[in-house]
């Protein structure tokens, strides 16, 4: 440690706004090293030093910064709490490296949702938001499926004196623009709201009351997770898919619950993570179990069909998808919930698209893809997906005209959408197309067409 001949202000004021006692703080910043496999030896007298002028290591300056963000519900770093020993020395922790895991415990899950979406606004950079735990992911499983019961006991029946509605329809809202333009357009917008108008709730209600609201911020929170996912910023995304799920399990919500758990798998097969995905999807179909729902159940196994032909398992795919496609014959639009309505026929057929294009079969691709799309009711965002799809399929089938026919049309239909995912697709389109015909003039004028799109940056 260094000592400064000032007191540190800016820490003072932080410590105060927390209303954490010195031992609290101590206390937290011990825990916090415990978590990452390490030790430290902060006590009240530490803290009183820092208080005083000290300057801490640099790695309890990251737990300190830690620690109150998690108290305040507002990312703190070290520089805004005054402390400056070894600034120059590089680091990759991060602030929100706490909230990768499943929280335990209700008030964490809000806490943990506070600090990642302001970090998310403040601190675009910050490495937590970018990388995705496998082993987070894992755990989650078991910690909502067979972890802490429900907290619905200690909530109230009355109606909440929270407008819970508001809240979803604006999420709403702010969805259908996200299936028109992508995650990149609306993550801004999402991101204010959410902590400028929903995380404050939290504190004006107790505990007891708050059954609605956790109901509405996890929904919120996936759609968080969702535009973070799209703008490919898979820690930020699997944060926010944790916490929701931890409120989900607090208010009973048993389908929202797999919803969650359907999310981080469709994300874990996108990142590789292939057998995650399977068991995240698996997950999903034992939360749901009892579900008046059979459309939502339809999704959890069209999401486990997904992940089964990643791992070319063509047999467990196409059983997972006649379930999928029986379920949803018997769907009575009377059990659903409002969000599983886009899943109709026309999904699971993008979905199976997305299916035998991975178990590389080129005429299912064609054929399923084709059943996925309508000239009027598909938004632009899923049109430009599934087309390029198809055009990955007829690249494996060899008919690099309509390939390249298709992914020409695909570019030109995303127009301003702004999602990471997308550009994957695209770029996986042209290496395979320059590897299959490195000399064809259609892919070296589609990779000029595409150049633009691929140049887009994904908003912070």
């Amino acid at each position: 440690m260094s000592r400064s001949n000032a007191p540190n202000l800016a820490f003072a004021r932080a410590l105060d706004r927390a209303a954490i006692s010195h031992k609290g703080l101590a206390r937290r910043i011990r825990d916090l090293a415990a978590q990452h496999g390490e030790r430290n030896a902060a006590d009240h007298v530490s803290v009183k030093r820092w208080l005083d002028g000290t300057q801490p290591r640099t790695e309890t300056a990251l737990l300190i910064a830690a620690a109150l963000s998690e108290r305040l519900g507002r990312a703190q770093t070290p520089a805004s709490l005054g402390f400056t020993a070894d600034a120059n020395r590089p680091s990759t922790s991060s602030v929100v490296d706490v909230s990768a895991q499943y929280p335990h415990d209700v008030n964490d899950a809000s806490r943990s949702l506070a600090v990642v979406a302001t970090a998310d606004l403040d601190n675009p950079d910050d490495p937590g938001l970018m990388s995705w735990d496998a082993d987070a992911a894992r755990s989650a499983i078991g910690s909502y499926l067979f972890g802490h019961g429900s907290d619905g006991e200690s909530l109230e029946a009355a109606k909440s004196p929270v407008d819970a509605d508001a809240i979803r329809r604006t999420t709403a809202h702010l969805m259908a623009l996200d299936f028109q333009l992508g995650g990149g357009h609306t993550r801004k917008l999402l991101l204010f709201y959410f902590r400028d108008q929903v995380l404050p709730l939290f504190n004006a209600l107790p505990v007891r009351q708050r059954g609605e609201l956790f109901v509405a911020t996890a929904e919120l929170a996936q759609m968080l997770g969702w535009s973070a996912y799209d703008a490919g910023r898979h820690g930020a995304a699997q944060r926010y898919f944790a916490s929701g799920l931890r409120l989900a399990r607090a208010s009973g919500d048993t389908v929202l619950g797999a919803r969650l758990l359907a999310n981080m798998s469709h994300q874990a097969n996108y990142l590789g993570r292939f057998h995650t995905a399977v068991e995240l999807a698996r997950a999903a179909q034992h939360a749901a179990n009892g579900s008046t729902s059979s459309r939502t159940t339809a999704m959890f196994h069209a999401m486990e069909a997904r992940a089964l032909a990643s791992l070319n398992d063509g047999v467990g795919c196409a059983a997972a998808l006649h379930r999928a496609e029986s379920l949803l014959d018997r769907a009575d639009i009377g059990d659903d919930p409002e969000w599983i309505s886009y899943f109709t026929e026309a999904e699971l057929s993008g979905e199976a698209a997305h299916c035998f294009r991975d178990l590389r079969r080129p005429a299912e691709t064609g054929y399923f893809g084709g059943l996925a799309v309508a000239p009027i009711e598909t938004p632009p965002r899923t049109r430009a997906f599934i087309d390029m799809v198809m055009a990955a399929g007829a690249l494996q089938g060899n008919d690099l005209d309509e390939a390249v026919a298709l992914a020409r049309g695909a570019i030109e239909l995303a127009g301003p959408l702004q999602s990471s995912r997308y550009q994957h697709y695209v770029r996986d389109f042209l290496r395979s197309a320059a590897d299959a015909h490195p000399r064809s003039p259609l892919v070296v004028e589609l990779t000029a067409v595409a150049a633009p799109l691929l140049a887009r940056r994904m908003p912070a």
